[in-house]
Order: structure tokens, then C-alpha cells, then sequence
């Protein structure tokens, strides 16, 4: 049997694409997925119903789906970034393209994979420093357009899982592998680096840096290895903004090591870090008043107390205080991409949707590829019913953090519950469990309950209470922030009532 589809014929017999003449095999993955999308014939197939359809409803990762929809774009002369035959329909799934239009010509992005700097000094509590270097050149790669950086929770994971660089190449889509060491003496900084080809295994970039053993130093380290990296992969254009390393002086580690840390807090929500970290942040910035990420770490330590409860101090109000020092941020380092997110995040938090919009867009603007940037930003613009925007940010963040936290998935849960695909927003949710996060477990009594699962809709809103005892009331404060998707808290509140919860919105809400 033959199809058409576009200017490619599908023979299906014969497992061929031929183009122009040029005849291709094809994979029976890369088969199912176009004869899928074919006879849909240009109705949206969604994600599940396509995992349903080729792999017969097996649990597989997004890194797998991605490959095959590579693979099935391959094949009828398309790409993820033209879209001209197979569209995707973001948080929903893809569909055929009726009448295909020729893109505008786009250079392809090389993948790149900064794996965790290896401590290879005698002192074990050095880690502080490989893991800091880590993150600075993570943060400085990315502003690199041509580039597309791995974010840390996929590296750690590639680290964890041992993979070499074929693996890497494989699994993550890695084209390039940045890969050190760090070791600390009394006196000397010394710091490996090693920029490596996955499909061919060819070493292109490798130096050694002897320095004096103070955090200026490594900040010149950092900086010359990132420009070495993308000097190498991305040609020179779009230099690493001045005023985001070297320049940072630091007389001791202490401000180096908190942040640290706090990226470290950030990938792990440890209430005990956290609680460290908002005592210790202020003595250190009264020594450095003018750091921006310890700024910008600070103003996020003060904003998951206010938005998640980490660590909450009764009657304590600290979002102005995170405000202002996601303000100091700002003004310490006005192309600092982070402190424009933090200082977004407080102003939405705080009711403030231009300030928000100011903010946003500028974070936006300085780092385009940095999956912290894309994830916040894009959840913010969720909680404001921008959802096409919202769901673009979030896919990207995914696509450079393919192991993510689970609440990336909040926004596409939210656009399949708007449509009352409850099947389709439980399965979402599902994708990353983060039991013990309490707005997780409240997306569960929420689709539960709409599915007619009374049973697991209770058995989670006990759990739910557990972990959240007041939740029934604070929910009321916390969803004034959803106050653009009303139709989504009044399903939520009227499922969650179904559950048990006791949810008056009236009586405990504050005004906004």
C-alpha cells in the first residue's frame, strides 16, 4: 500500500520514502508514526494516543518520542524547527500540515553536554568549587544562541547513569561533551578541561589552567573555558556579556561556596539548605553588597518561603523583602539573566502584571537558552492563562532538560483539564511524580475526582492533608494568583469538594 504525504510517497509494503526520486528505508517506528498521522487525516493526534498507536501503550520517555518524530520528519523532508509537513500542537500532540509551506532557512543547533567538573583534590568539602564552575559555565554557554545546553539535572543524570559519549549521542541527542577536573592546594588552583565529539570521539578542545587559589581566579577560568567552548562550536559571534565573572571581587570563598549551594537548593528543595542559606545569604551580602547572584538567590530563598511554605515563619510577610533584593540583583548586574527572573517571579506574586512584563521579557532577552529562564518564565505566563506561550517556553525548557522537575507538566495538565481531557491531564501530571510536593498530590485529587475516582481522589486528598495540613484555607490566598484562568479554579475547587477538601474561596481569601 502507497500514501502521499506532502511531496514524499509512503510505500508502506516496501518500508521506503522516496523524494525527488530517492527512495529511503524506514524503521517500522518511523512507519507507525506517519501512518498515524496520515489517517487522522489532519485531526491533532496526541501524545498518548500515538504512544498508544506504535509502541502499544508501553511507558516510554519524551527523549524516545522526540528521536521518533525526528525520525518520522526525516522522512518526508521536514524538521522540528520548519514544520512544514508535521506541526506540533504544543501540550497536545502533532497533526499533518494541509497545505505545506516552505521555511525560511535556520542553522541547525549543536547540542552540547557540560558534565559535572570532577574534585580531584584532597579536601572533599572543595566540592563546593567543581560544582559552582559547573553551573557558571552552564550559565555562560548558554547565553550562546547557537548553542543548545544540556541543563544540570540531565547532566548530573548522564553523570549518575554513567553514560559514555555514544551513550550521551544516543539518549540526550549530545553532540559535543565538555568534560574537567578541579584541584585545590594551599596556594594553587589547578582546572582540566576537555572538549570532545561524540560521533567521532575527536578531543577538539584541551587546556589546563594553573591559577592562584582565590574565586577571582576561577571566575577567569570559567570565563576563558566557556569562550574557548564556544569559540570552538559557535564561531565568535554573541560574546559572553561583560560584567558576569571575572570582574566579581571576591577576597574568600564564602559568597562562591552560597551560591553554590543555592543551586544546589534549587534542584533539590532541601528545607534544610534552604534554611541555611536564608540565614547565612544576608551576612554575606552585607560583605557583598554588590553580587548579583547572591542577590538573586537570596530574593528566590525569600520567594519559595512565600509561594511553596519552605520553612514559613508564621505571620511573617517576605515577599517585599524578596522583591527587594531581586531589585538589588537588578541593579547589581542589569544583564543578569536570572535576577530578572526572580524579580519577574516577585512581581507577579506580588499582583504587579506590568512589572512582571518588564521583567519577563528581559530575562527573555538575555538568555533565551537556559531552561531555569524558559521554565519560570513560561510557568508564570501559565498562571496568567498564556497558554500557547506558556506551553512553547516550557517545551523548550524540556527539550534542553530532558530529566526536569515535575512541574514543568503543571501548564500542559492545566490545557488538558480545560479541554476535560482528564485521562490525558492525569497522564501528564504522572510523567515526573513529585510525591511530597503538596500542589502535586492536589492535581491528583483534581483529576481523580473528575474522572469519577472518588476512591483515589480521597485516599490522595488525605495525603494531600498530611503533608499541607492548612491547605483547605491557604489554597484560597495561593489561587488569586490563577485569577486569569477562573474556569480552571472553579473546576479544580469543585472537584477538589468532591474529594472532601473543604474549600471556601470567599471566606478565607485576602483581597489582591
Amino acid at each position: 500500500m502507497k500514501i502521499r504525504i506532502a511531496d514524499t510517497e509512503i510505500d508502506y509494503d516496501q518500508m521506503t520514502a522516496t523524494r525527488d526520486g530517492v527512495a529511503h528505508r524506514l524503521t517500522r517506528q518511523t512507519r507507525a508514526v506517519l501512518e498515524a498521522l496520515h489517517d487522522a487525516r489532519g485531526a491533532i493526534v496526541t501524545k498518548d494516543q500515538l504512544i498508544e498507536y506504535v509502541w502499544e501503550g508501553r511507558v516510554i520517555t519524551e527523549a524516545t518520542l522526540s528521536t521518533a518524530m525526528k525520525e518520522a520528519r526525516r522522512a518526508v523532508g521536514d524538521s522540528g524547527s520548519d514544520q512544514r509537513v508535521i506541526k506540533t500542537v504544543h501540550g497536545v500532540g502533532f497533526q499533518l500540515v494541509d497545505k505545506p509551506v516552505m521555511p525560511a532557512p535556520q542553522q541547525s543547533q549543536l547540542c552540547l553536554a557540560v558534565l559535572p567538573f570532577r574534585n580531584i583534590g584532597s579536601q572533599k568539602e572543595d566540592q563546593f568549587i567543581s560544582d559552582g564552575l559547573t553551573d557558571e559555565l552552564l550559565k555562560n554557554l548558554a547565553r550562546f544562541g547557537d548553542l543548545k545546553v544540556l541543563a544540570r539535572n540531565t547532566t548530573d543524570a548522564i553523570r549518575v547513569a554513567g553514560l559514555d559519549h555514544a551513550e550521551m549521542r544516543t539518549r540526550y541527542g549530545v553532540d559535543y561533551a565538555v568534560e574537567g577536573s578541579v584541584r585545590r592546594t594551599e596556594d594553587r588552583l589547578r582546572v582540566t578541561v576537555q572538549l570532545t565529539s561524540t560521533q567521532t570521539g575527536a578531543i577538539l578542545v584541551t587546556e589546563q589552567f594553573d591559577r592562584d587559589a582565590t574565586p577571582a581566579s576561577l571566575f577567569d577560568v570559567q570565563d576563558q573555558i566557556a569562550l574557548l567552548c564556544a569559540g570552538r562550536l559557535a564561531g565568535p559571534h554573541g560574546p559572553i556579556a561583560s560584567g558576569d565573572g571575572s570582574d566579581r571581587a571576591y577576597d574568600d570563598w564564602t559568597m562562591f561556596q552560597l551560591v553554590a549551594q543555592f543551586r544546589r537548593f534549587y534542584r533539590s528543595y532541601d528545607p534544610e539548605l534552604h534554611a541555611k542559606l536564608r540565614d547565612e545569604l544576608p551576612r554575606a551580602l552585607a560583605k557583598y553588597p554588590d553580587d548579583a547572584d547572591g542577590w538573586a538567590s537570596y530574593s528566590v530563598i525569600l520567594l519559595e518561603e512565600h509561594r511553596y511554605h519552605v520553612n514559613e515563619r508564621p505571620g511573617l510577610n517576605v515577599l517585599p523583602a524578596a522583591t527587594d533584593a531581586a531589585e538589588h540583583a537588578v541593579a547589581a548586574d542589569p544583564r543578569h539573566a536570572f535576577a530578572h527572573v526572580a524579580l519577574a517571579m516577585c512581581r507577579l506574586f506580588a499582583l504587579d502584571i506590568p512589572g512582571f512584563e518588564i521583567a519577563a521579557d528581559r530575562a527573555l532577552e538575555l538568555n533565551p537558552s537556559n531552561s531555569d529562564v524558559l521554565s519560570e518564565i513560561g510557568h508564570c505566563y501559565a498562571f496568567l492563562a498564556r497558554e500557547e506561550e506558556a506551553i512553547a517556553l516550557l517545551d523548550r525548557a524540556m527539550d534542553i532538560s530532558p530529566v526536569h522537575p515535575g512541574w514543568y507538566h503543571f501548564a500542559k495538565s492545566w490545557r488538558y483539564a480545560r479541554l476535560e481531557m482528564y485521562e490525558a491531564a492525569l497522564i501528564e501530571i504522572r510523567k515526573v511524580p513529585t510525591p511530597g510536593f503538596y500542589w502535586y498530590h492536589a492535581h491528583l485529587v483534581w483529576f481523580y475526582a473528575a474522572l469519577g475516582d472518588l476512591h483515589k481522589a480521597k485516599a490522595e486528598a488525605e495525603t494531600l492533608l498530611q503533608i499541607a495540613p492548612d491547605f483547605e484555607c491557604t489554597t484560597a490566598d495561593e489561587l488569586l494568583l490563577w485569577q486569569a484562568n477562573e474556569d480552571l479554579v472553579q473546576a479544580a475547587v469543585a472537584n477538589w469538594r468532591k474529594a472532601g477538601l473543604i474549600i471556601e474561596l470567599e471566606v478565607c481569601a485576602s483581597p489582591p
